[in-house]
């Protein structure tokens, strides 16, 4: 296999791929843990019996935040599930591999210790 050694590339690939990859393990880490505690918690069944359209007092109103509903939180949940999907089940087109597959090849310090 040839070896490349264009400045270039190396330094992009050092810069960019390795560092955006990093990114998205740990946020993909980081995705995992949410959700488990969003299921553990009971999360949805708490907003549920609160009242899914109430907003959050997680002090917003006062600092400047976005306000954000029950119902926001519940769909974060929806999102993150179909983001993981995305990511650890779909394979890319032409490439025949996971988006955490290939990641998992460039990272270096994304992965939890």
């Amino acid at each position: 296999m040839a070896t490349i050694v264009n400045p270039q590339v190396v330094r992009f690939a050092n810069e960019k791929v390795r560092t955006l990859a990093d990114r998205f393990v740990s946020a993909y880490y980081a995705l995992l843990d949410a959700q488990a505690g969003y299921s553990t918690q009971g999360i949805a069944a708490l907003i549920n019996a609160e009242g899914a359209s109430g907003t959050v007092e997680d002090g917003s109103a006062i600092d400047g935040r976005p306000r954000i509903t029950g119902t926001s939180v519940i769909n974060w949940n929806a999102a993150m599930t179909q983001m993981k999907t995305a990511l650890d089940v779909t394979a890319i087109p032409g490439v025949g591999t996971t988006v955490m597959a290939l990641l998992n090849t460039m990272q270096v310090n994304g992965s939890p210790k």
